[in-house]
């Protein structure tokens, strides 16, 4: 008997390290929890092609949309922990769904591999808008109650909670109209079914929107002439962040060789080329410290939550 759990475990092991020492040797699927044409799923096909080269294999993107991104991470944190199954998370479906309800998975149930980027939020209009500032919106909305409303890609999303936190900074009631990902609210923003978006410079870029207001201390690359909060006296600040995770339990050498493979990919100069035109600012975290500060953000909005009565019963 104790021969043959030796035996076994000897097979567990040796078979372990050779995954490992192969790896990879098929394509990996890389999970973006969002439909396509959101700030995730563009900053994960700029990284695509750059780490698809550093990993020596071809990177397969897979868009699973629903309830905030939690179905798409759900479905990570289940997967086999083996490395060919990534996932580009973002803020929402990593620290703020897990503290509005059993989504199934916690911050904690994934191994984190490198953060990527860190975006401002723009409030974001229509190009064909008649509000060309943040003022002219809040004066129609003061002047037409119950008639503004926003879209964000999801209830208790950063886009969400940072236009929530604004609008009641500037004493304007409007109603939330959430949707499946950022690119679905496009089509409605620019017909007028809804007033305003916040998202990612990425979004406003690729959509051609006209931005009112960054909620940053300093100006937003591509976006200078927009005032920020702080030079208009405004409390609320918020930024989009991702990067790359994996189902927990990664053998350590896979691990490893993921980590070096984003960082390399992230210093890539078509990358970083990429990125720029978006208007997206990179910002790279290794593993470890992508994982405090995922750690640390779940704190901060499990507290947003519970001040806003967003959990789920």
């Amino acid at each position: 008997m104790i021969a043959s759990r030796l035996v076994s475990t000897l097979i567990a092991a040796f078979a372990s390290t050779a995954t490992a020492q192969g790896f990879p040797e098929r394509p990996i699927q890389m999970v973006v929890p969002f439909g396509a044409g959101g700030t995730t799923d563009i900053m994960a096909r700029l990284l695509q092609e750059e780490l698809g080269k550093a990993l020596g294999s071809n990177i397969v993107i897979l868009n699973t949309a629903g309830a905030g991104g939690a179905i798409g991470m759900s479905q990570v944190a289940r997967a086999r922990p083996d490395g060919y199954t990534i996932a580009m998370t973002a803020v929402g479906p990593q620290v703020i769904q897990p503290a509005r309800r059993n989504t199934g998975y916690t911050p904690d149930s994934f191994d984190y591999i490198c953060g990527t980027y860190d975006a401002p939020v723009l409030m974001l209009v229509a190009a064909d808008s008649p509000h060309k500032d943040l003022k002219s919106l809040v004066t129609w909305a003061k002047a037409n109650p119950g008639k503004v409303n926003y879209g964000s890609p999801a209830v208790g999303s950063v886009p969400h909670l940072s236009m929530l936190t604004l609008l009641r900074e500037q004493g304007v009631d409007a109603l939330h109209v959430p949707y499946k990902s950022s690119a679905d609210l496009i089509v409605p923003l620019k017909s007028g079914q809804i007033v305003a978006m916040n998202d990612a410079p990425a979004v406003g870029t690729q959509y051609q929107l006209r931005a009112l207001l960054a909620l940053s201390d300093t100006p937003v690359a591509g976006y200078e002439k927009v005032p920020t909060a702080k030079s208009l006296g405004i409390a609320t600040r918020a930024s989009i962040w991702g990067g790359l995770v994996a189902p927990k339990g990664l053998p350590a050498d896979v691990r490893s060789k993921l980590e070096a493979a984003c960082t390399t990919a992230t210093a890539a100069t078509s990358y970083k080329a990429r990125a720029q035109a978006a208007h997206n600012p990179l910002v790279f975290r290794s593993g470890e410290q992508f994982r405090s500060f995922a750690f640390s953000e779940h704190e901060k909005f499990g507290r947003v939550v519970k001040e806003n009565q967003l959990e789920e019963k």
